[in-house]
């Protein structure tokens, strides 16, 4: 009788210290809520930027420098660009002439600073409310930037977080960590500019499209997969972990390049016909690329040159080593269309590219849908 007296006083006491901890917890995480609660009804938006620095900033903001150029472009198709007030110096290379012609405004803006290197005088001079940089950008600069009271936000479209090396991570989980990472900024953005429900409507859009090409392409066997190489600037290849491997992927290819290169390497005739793939991708931004490739006798013994399918990508599809959203909203799409014009059709990419122009550019799509690569 004693005994279960005693072990009846045990299990109060042990019941009892339960409840208290977890009441204990429980006011935490309502503290916690409230005080977010709080912060974002006197618009204080606070956030770990994909570096993993905390930023703290009053949002929607006003006056924004962008110095990334793929933030840049996703403002654009949120419909908040009012808001910038600065941007990077080579806006037009690194994107290309279609931005101004989305954004005429854009000719006339300054640029105080550039990709890799903020001008920190010129920036202060703008009084942003924040700066968006790229992970490749010079932190101590950034750094100093905070120091002046003025907030940074890190942009790296990667959802793995801090890179010892931007321009080549090593990822566990690349189509994770870029699905991650663009979701993630486009959030951001969204919150910025106050663009919410833009933002939401934006990645939606992205997964809708992500659908009709897994459905398509998605159950293609590894061997019957068509090949390709994605070349950048200055004779840039990309190689393993890189968006664009993982585009290749998603649109029923596979990039021989990965084996050898980590994240971004160079290209010459000879790594060229050890590859030797299906298809060579370029880009429009880079035109000197494509005419070189397919006019410089050099190269004319590689497989895509000789059956024509050296392909020019155009800006609209955005095939980079880290993704803009119309890279996954159009860019999958498209190339899974020149990977296999019998699965997917010019039509349905048209179809798509005019509506996420419409509805998140705000004007018709002028560009074109070409026919798919043929297979010899």
């Amino acid at each position: 009788m004693r005994d279960t007296y005693i072990l009846r006083r045990v299990l109060t006491a042990l019941f009892a210290a339960v409840f208290m901890a977890a009441l204990v917890v429980g006011c935490g995480q309502n503290a916690k809520q409230a005080t977010e609660t709080a912060a974002a009804l006197e618009g204080e938006y606070i956030f770990t930027d994909q570096a993993g620095n905390e930023v703290t900033v009053k949002a929607p903001v006003e006056r924004m420098v962008v110095l990334q150029h793929h933030s840049l472009d996703i403002i654009c198709q949120l419909g908040g660009q009012d808001k910038i007030v600065g941007v990077e110096s080579t806006w037009q290379r690194d994107l290309g002439d279609y931005i101004a012609e989305i954004w005429p405004a854009i000719k006339t803006l300054p640029t105080p600073g550039t990709l890799t290197q903020p001008n920190i005088e010129e920036i202060a001079k703008l009084k942003p409310d924040i700066v968006i940089v790229a992970s490749q950008s010079d932190q101590s600069s950034a750094a100093k930037l905070r120091e002046m009271g003025i907030p940074v936000a890190v942009i790296s479209l990667r959802g793995e977080g801090k890179q010892a090396e931007a321009q080549n991570p090593r990822l566990s989980n690349a189509d994770k960590a870029y699905t991650d990472g663009l979701r993630g900024a486009i959030e951001i953005l969204g919150h910025l500019t106050g663009r919410d429900a833009k933002a939401k409507e934006l990645w939606a859009f992205a997964e809708e499209s992500r659908a009709i090409v897994e459905k398509a392409v998605g159950e293609i066997p590894d061997d019957q997969r068509v090949t390709a190489i994605p070349v950048g600037s200055k004779h840039m290849v990309y190689g393993n972990d890189k968006y664009v491997g993982c585009m290749l992927l998603r649109a029923g290819g596979v990039n021989p390049a990965a084996k050898d290169i980590q994240g971004n390497g160079e290209y010459n005739v000879e790594s060229l016909a050890k590859w030797n793939p299906d298809v060579i991708i370029s880009q429009d931004r880079y035109p000197e690329i494509y005419k070189e490739l397919t006019t410089d006798p050099a190269y004319a013994q590689l497989r895509a040159v000789q059956n024509g399918n050296v392909i020019e990508a155009p800006y609209w599809a955005k095939p980079w080593g880290n993704p803009d959203a119309d890279s996954v909203a159009l860019g999958e799409l498209w190339l899974a269309h020149m990977f296999y014009p019998d699965k997917v059709s010019a039509d349905v990419v048209m179809e798509r590219a005019k509506k996420f122009y419409e509805t998140f550019y705000g004007v018709p799509f002028t560009g074109k849908v070409a026919d798919g690569i043929v297979r010899k």
